[in-house]
């Protein structure tokens, strides 16, 4: 029995070290690779910058040993006051100056091209046709629009919280991150038609 156990055991060990394999081809696993090619080109000006590789794409997927043709990077220097936000299928970033330089934070590091291109460039997701996948799926960066009880997944309950935060003023600060996700038709201006427009589309009824 002892020997049963013992060999169950060792084969969840192999299938979990199979899985960290092939995980730790996409996601980030030590040092930055391109973080000095990005200081090359945007040197802090104010002394402070970020910089995060967040997932490899491979020009086979199916292939983690095939060459990486770009990569999602979070990056910006001299970080401003958030402005406004941006949807990219059923997530939401938050944008910055496009000086620094991506206007949403994040981008795209073209290998082939030896380019940094934001997120909220407006055919980015045409040029590289897997990226909202992975924004949306593989690496869910922002937040999930409409997730007022921030449970990282959209229910009626997060209409009936949005509803109660109106009645407690919880949503009245406009560029607060509450009110950004919680704007969930992106009208600036978050009142009882975004706990309507969520439980359409629980619903799935498309709005007008």
């Amino acid at each position: 029995m002892k020997r049963i156990i013992s060999i169950i055991l060792i084969a969840v060990m192999l299938l979990v070290l199979s899985a960290t394999t092939v995980f730790s081809a996409n996601v980030y696993q030590g040092d930055y690779i391109y973080e000095e090619r990005f200081l090359d080109e945007y040197p802090p000006d104010y002394g402070t910058y970020e910089y995060q590789e967040f997932y490899y794409h491979h020009v086979d997927e199916n292939d983690p040993n095939s060459e990486v043709d770009w990569i999602l990077v979070e990056a910006m220097v001299g970080m401003e006051d958030r402005l406004y936000c941006t949807k990219i299928g059923n997530r939401i970033l938050f944008l910055y100056s496009e000086e620094y330089p991506f206007s949403c934070g994040y981008g795209v590091y073209d290998v082939k091209q030896d380019c940094f291109i934001s997120l909220a460039s407006r055919d980015i997701f045409e040029k590289y046709e897997d990226l909202e996948d992975v924004v949306n799926n593989k690496v869910r960066i922002g937040r999930l629009l409409g997730d007022t009880d921030l449970d990282n997944s959209l229910s009626i309950l997060d209409a009936t919280t949005l509803q109660r935060g109106l009645v407690n003023g919880k949503y009245s600060e406009k560029y607060s991150m509450a009110y950004e996700v919680a704007d969930f038709d992106l009208d600036y201006n978050v009142t009882v038609m975004d706990a309507t427009a969520i439980q359409m589309h629980l619903a799935g009824i498309k709005s007008e």
